[in-house]
This record gives C-alpha cells, structure tokens and sequence, in this order.
C-alpha cells in the first residue's frame, strides 16, 4: 500500500499571506497617518520576519523616506529605516502610541500623543495594496 501525503493546503494557506498582507498595508497606512503624507505614494518594499518595510517620496525635495513596523496586537511599532539614520524602536514611554483597527473593508490608525491629543485617520484597505 502506498501512502501519500498531501501538503497542498499548507502551501496555499490564505491565512499566511493574509498576515503578510495585512503588516504591509497597516505599515503604510500608519507610515501616511504618522507623516501626514497621501496613502497612495506610500510603497511597500518588503515583507522579512513578521516586520514590514516602507517609503514614500517627499515631493517638496525629493528625497527617500524610510521606516520599518511591526505589530504587537493591535499597537504599530516603528522605527526609521533611512540609509544615514536607522532609528530606534518607538517603544519609549515618552513617544507615541500608534494603534490600528480593521472594520469591514477600512483601515484606522490612531496615535495617542504623550500630551493626551491624538489623531486619528482612515484608509480602505483595497487602495493599501
């Protein structure tokens, strides 16, 4: 009797490219809300270890703007990812806590400034691909 085994549904799993894609849409939704920037200049670079990274092109000087998020559940943490400046996780209690919601097809970050203000913007998901 030969056996066979059937890892087909592993490969494809939809779960596992959700998570990519989620990391990657909330980092550039969180990258536009934190900088004051349109989403839709916002790219994504790459996906490594559960941590997302992204730029945007600032148009006034057109230089490169980088950083790089994780998520811990449902907090944005992140740090710059310049060339001259890779920056420090913002995990200080003194920084901002930058947080996201996901309802139906819209996407909200919302960042709680040390002072008590916030700000708070939302995306739909479709235009974060």
């Amino acid at each position: 009797m030969i056996k066979l085994l059937v890892i087909v549904p592993l490969l494809f799993s939809s779960s596992l490219y959700a998570a990519e894609a989620n990391v990657g849409q909330i980092c550039k939704a969180a990258a536009a809300s934190m900088f004051g920037r349109d989403h839709k200049i916002v790219k994504l670079d790459k996906i490594q270890s559960d941590v997302a990274y992204v730029h945007y092109i600032r148009k006034d000087d057109s230089t490169r703007w980088a950083i790089k998020c994780k998520l811990i559940d449902d907090q944005v943490m992140w740090s710059s990812n310049n060339p001259d400046s890779s920056g420090r996780w913002r995990n200080d209690p003194a920084d901002s806590v930058v947080k996201y919601k996901v309802d139906g097809n819209k996407l909200t970050i919302s960042e709680v400034y040390s002072d008590g203000s916030s700000t708070s913007n939302s995306y739909p998901l479709k235009q974060l691909n």
